[in-house]
């Protein structure tokens, strides 16, 4: 989510997911271009519902795997509306996918181009008005303003079979961009702050049964802010899932899934506030959709062929 304070504003900047299992391109461009198919993944999450001006996130991504590179390219998007202030992002990844005895090996980088638009037109209290109509404190942004930044991202994947994991980081070049006062001359610095990712999974196989149990954790690190989501999935014959996250000091959420099809897997997660905020409000909702698909090229033929003028 973002922190935004006057002057300066930086903290725990990206926005969460409670699927984050099913997400992982977000976290980590080290995912890009694993995999043997085409896969587009979408999420929308609205939280702390019934606060006004509580998050409202979607995210799509895209993930594209191309032997003839070594890895793939991925695209991801997010729109996030949090108050009065819209961040929309895009974010360019490249992995290259490094083929083990054991299992997958994926080193990503990639791009974000970030767009901050301050959407308010009545958000500045009336008393702060000055004799002359208008506003006389510099550390007030200033109404429609638009700002622009350009970071990076970094991650390492690896998976196997049975497990999955890896470590990353965005915002890497801590870009800022400065967004005008409501006092002539005077801007609001709004500065990216690094956040760090560790997260990872097991896919354990219950004996004697079609039944599977996929226990994940999500770390997440940012300049003074430090939490964590753990979460135990049951999945019955690779179709049917459901389990509880834990999010610590935030939330515990109920996930539940169905492979619609071999293509399509769709989710929803909802989370039960247990800080303070819950007694304000409503929990958080957020649906997920996964498609995957293959572009098969046919290969050239082979063999000979005569033309009946020359022979």
């Amino acid at each position: 989510m973002v922190l935004a304070l006057p002057i300066l504003a930086f903290g725990q900047q990206d926005v969460q997911f409670s699927q984050f299992m099913f997400n992982r391109i977000y976290y980590n461009p080290g995912v890009t271009g694993s995999g043997s198919a085409i896969c587009i993944n979408g999420l929308h999450r609205s939280q702390w519902v019934g606060f006004d001006g509580a998050p409202i996130t979607q995210n799509i991504n895209i993930n594209v795997p191309i032997k003839t590179i070594g890895g793939g390219l991925g695209l991801s998007i997010v729109n996030d509306q949090i108050g009065f202030f819209n961040n929309i992002s895009a974010r360019l990844m490249y992995g290259y996918q490094f083929q083990l005895p054991t299992g997958t090996l994926g080193i990503g980088a990639g791009a974000t181009f970030l767009n901050n638009q301050l959407n308010g037109t009545s958000w500045i209290p009336s008393d702060y008005a000055s004799p002359t109509g208008g506003f006389n404190d510099p550390n007030l942004i200033g109404l429609q303003e638009t700002g622009f930044q350009v970071d990076a991202v970094f991650g390492v994947y690896y998976e196997s079979q049975d497990i999955w994991g890896g470590i990353s980081t965005t915002r890497v070049i801590e870009s800022s961009t400065q967004l005008g006062s409501t006092v002539q001359n005077a801007t609001t610095l709004v500065r990216n702050a690094r956040h760090y990712y560790l997260m990872g999974g097991y896919n354990w196989a219950v004996p004697a049964s079609n039944w599977e149990l996929r226990p994940s954790l999500l770390l997440k690190m940012a300049t003074g802010s430090t939490t964590f989501d753990v979460n135990v999935m049951g999945v019955y014959n690779n179709k049917f899932w459901g389990g509880v996250t834990y999010r610590l000091q935030d939330a515990v959420v109920a996930v539940i899934g169905w492979q619609a099809t071999p293509d399509l897997r769709l989710g929803y997660s909802y989370d039960v506030g247990t800080s303070a905020l819950s007694t304000q409000g409503g929990g958080s909702h957020e649906i997920m959709a996964n498609y995957c698909f293959k572009i098969e090229i046919p290969p050239p033929p082979t063999g000979s062929h005569k033309n009946p003028r020359f022979l």
